[in-house]
This record gives C-alpha cells, structure tokens and sequence, in this order.
C-alpha cells in the first residue's frame, strides 16, 4: 500500500486525540502526512506527536478535507452529517470514517468493525463505525456465533465520562477534586452532565425511544 495523506478532523478532542495515538503505534498503516482539522478557536495551536513531529491545526474547510486519501471524523453527528458526504462524493473525494452515530442505522453505508466484516468497505467512500459497546462485545461475541451459533444475548455495560468528550471527563475530575478537598459539600456541580457524576450511579443515559428502551441502549442494535 502506498502511504496515504491522512486527515482527522477533531484531533483535539478525546477521540481525535485516541486516533492520533492509534495511528502512532500502528505499523501496517503507511502515512506519508497527517492533517489535524479543527474549529476557528483549535487551529494554529500546535500538537507534538512522537511519529508525525510537531503538527499545527488547520482550520477545518471541506476542500481542505477533500485533499486527504482517508479522513476520520471524530466529531458529533449533526457535524458528520453536514459535512460527511460532501468530504467524500465524486471520484475525487476523501476516504471518510465517521465515528459519530448519524451514518449507523443508513442504507447503503457499511458499518464496520474491521477483524469481523471489513470486507463490506471495498467501493464505498463513506463508512461508519458501530458503537464502542457494540465494537467491543463483538469482538468476543463473533467467534463464538461462527462456532455455536447465537440467537440472544444479554448486555450491561457501564458508561465512562469520556462519552461526553473532553468536557465530561473535565467535570468529572474536577468535580471529585473539589468534593475530596472540601469545596463543595458531597454533591459536585454539572452542567454537562444531567446529573453529578462523581461518587455517584445514574441508570439513565439518552432520551426514552417509542419503544421503552433509551437511545443509548438502542445503539447496541444500531
């Protein structure tokens, strides 16, 4: 494979920040440059990879976008669908690799994990990542469905901070600090989350779907 020019539009956020990673310890990969798109208030900061050298943030446009072979959307789903398709169309426009939700549940759009079906890509110019749980449990669910065969399964999982990005995880430090160290008294304060998330469980996570079921827990199928 020749190297690719790679573009990752949301590379200061959490997950854009996982992608740069992946990408630095994955060897079968051949980059020859990567791009990191951000918003007006992202770019011209400067980021230090071990791999790529010391890369400044572009402000994100579609055109710049389209110069790259493959682009990884680590953004939320109103930004995929307003830009996904326009970043890939015509012959040529990028590779792009979405891992929002907006493109899971779409005819006619692969949704991947790579050891299971990566075979469903060849032609396509958009792809779509399932979600994490889904990723995840399918890695150890799929060998057994070859063998044995399944008809049902069973999932509990437990949400991390790091789902609401950067910001999540920022409150969710920042507010055990503060009740730790006295500045707050048991409950900490939020306003990413609904509710306080430190020293505390909430059994509810997105809105209520038609079918009683909350549309994180429907995202498992999706």
């Amino acid at each position: 494979m020749a190297p690719l020019n790679v573009g990752i539009v949301g590379a200061t956020g959490a997950v854009g920040k996982e992608i740069i990673g992946c990408l630095e310890n994955c060897r079968s990969f051949p980059i020859d440059n990567l791009r990191l798109f951000g918003s007006k208030r992202s770019a011209g900061r400067k980021i230090d990879t071990s791999k790529f050298g010391n890369i400044t943030i572009e402000l994100f446009s579609e055109d710049s976008a389209r110069e790259c072979d493959v682009v990884f959307l680590a953004v939320d789903g109103d930004f995929s669908r307003a830009h996904a398709e326009n970043i890939c169309k015509g012959g040529d426009g990028a590779i792009v690799i979405d891992n929002s939700s907006a493109f899971r549940y779409m005819e006619g759009i692969p949704l991947v994990v790579p050891e299971i079906n990566a075979e469903t890509i060849k032609g396509k110019k958009l792809i779509a990542n399932p979600n994490c749980t889904t990723a995840i449990g399918l890695m150890a669910v799929w060998p057994l469905h070859k063998l044995f065969g399944l008809s049902k399964m069973v999932m509990s999982t437990y949400q991390a901070a790091s789902g609401a990005g950067q910001p999540g995880m920022d409150e969710l430090m920042e507010g055990t600090r503060s009740v730790l160290n006295g500045e707050r008294d048991v409950v900490a304060e939020n306003k990413v989350f609904t509710h306080p998330l430190p020293f505390n469980v909430i059994p509810h996570i997105d809105k209520f779907q038609d079918n009683g079921y909350t549309k994180e827990e429907m995202k498992v199928t999706w």
